[in-house]
């Protein structure tokens, strides 16, 4: 008996000849192997003329996603940046508004004792 790793290879070896056996049946076929290499041929002709242009617009789509990550870090720190400015401001103000609160009640007694 044979056993399931051994199967497995057979199978795929199997399916794997099909194909192959399939493909170079169609390849040499008289007449639809024919239409079939034509179009094989129209389309490797079609790649060799526009592959050029088609790897320079690949590598300016590139580029311009450079650019696109560039700007979207540059804005995330100006964010960054106005996040901790506007927190020191918020700071300044809480302290400067703590400041005053004890300024004023310290006012208030200053002025109460000196009624007294």
């Amino acid at each position: 008996m044979m056993d399931s790793q051994t199967t497995k290879t057979i199978a795929i070896g199997a399916v794997t000849g099909a194909l192959v056996g399939a493909g170079v049946a169609v390849l040499v076929a008289p007449q639809q192997g024919q239409k079939v290499r034509e179009k094989i041929a129209e389309v490797s002709e079609l790649v060799k003329e526009k592959g050029p242009l088609i790897n320079e617009k690949g590598h300016e789509i590139a580029e311009k996603g450079q650019e696109v990550v560039g700007a979207i870090k540059e804005s995330l720190h100006t964010a960054q940046d106005f996040k901790s400015e506007a927190g020191s401001a918020i700071s300044e103000v809480k302290s400067e508004v703590k400041d005053f609160q004890q300024n004023k009640t310290g006012s208030s007694s200053n002025v109460r004792s000196i009624q007294s």
